[in-house]
């Protein structure tokens, strides 16, 4: 009489699906977060990268602009040319807080080929949190001109300013017959606080060398 051999067949059993669909879930979730913290490191390191190079380029349009300040007294809104060199007082043109005004060298234009002289106007201004850098093609602007706005920096609540002259420091500029040898240019940023940059200025006197 032959003897007949049965195998029983081994399979999963429900609850070891389950586990392991179970284990599986644990790691997509878990490489999932990882990706997620990845990608949102990324986007934040490109943003603080960002806003750095938006700082720095603010800075360094400033210090270009304060290194070649003009021994020039110049016009707006067709008035007669005010007393001062260098005009900083709250809310000039509009700011939010204060704002400066003054005069530069340095807008080359070779052999006038260009509707403008080579002495621009140049200001500052803080407008809804944004520092905005005004200029005019030159230093006497009639009745209506506005200037040229470009916007430079986010997130600023406030700047002031203070000058070095005659080795001291002073919160108000009101000598007419004089540049300050340093302006300091305070800003106030959400992200940042406080900032403060010292400018070097050709620091000229009226009557004086530039010397």
């Amino acid at each position: 009489m032959s003897r007949i051999i049965r195998q029983k067949n081994k399979g999963f059993t429900l609850l070891e699906v389950l586990i392991a669909l179970a284990i599986l879930a644990s790691l997509s979730v878990a490489a999932y977060q990882v990706l997620n913290q990845v990608q949102t490191s990324s986007i934040v390191t490109h943003e603080k990268e960002q806003r750095l190079a938006e700082i720095q380029r603010t800075l360094a349009i400033m210090d270009n602009d304060f290194r070649q300040m003009a021994l020039r007294k110049f016009r707006t809104d067709g008035e007669k040319p005010g007393k001062l060199l260098l005009v900083a007082k709250d809310n000039l043109m509009s700011s939010d807080s204060q704002g400066i005004m003054f005069t530069r060298y340095g807008w080359l234009n070779p052999q006038m080929q260009f509707p403008r002289g080579e002495v621009t106007k140049v200001g500052y201004r803080v407008i809804d949190e944004q520092l905005q850098r005004i200029w005019w093609r030159y230093p006497d602007t009639p009745v209506g001109d506005s200037g040229n706005v470009m916007k430079l920096l986010t997130q600023v609540e406030s700047m002031t300013f203070r000058y070095y002259y005659k080795k001291k420091w002073v919160d108000t500029w009101d000598n007419g017959a004089a540049l300050p040898n340093a302006v300091g240019v305070k800003f106030k940023l959400k992200d940042y606080g406080e900032i403060e940059r010292i400018y070097l200025t050709p620091g000229a006197e009226l009557g004086a060398s530039d010397d």
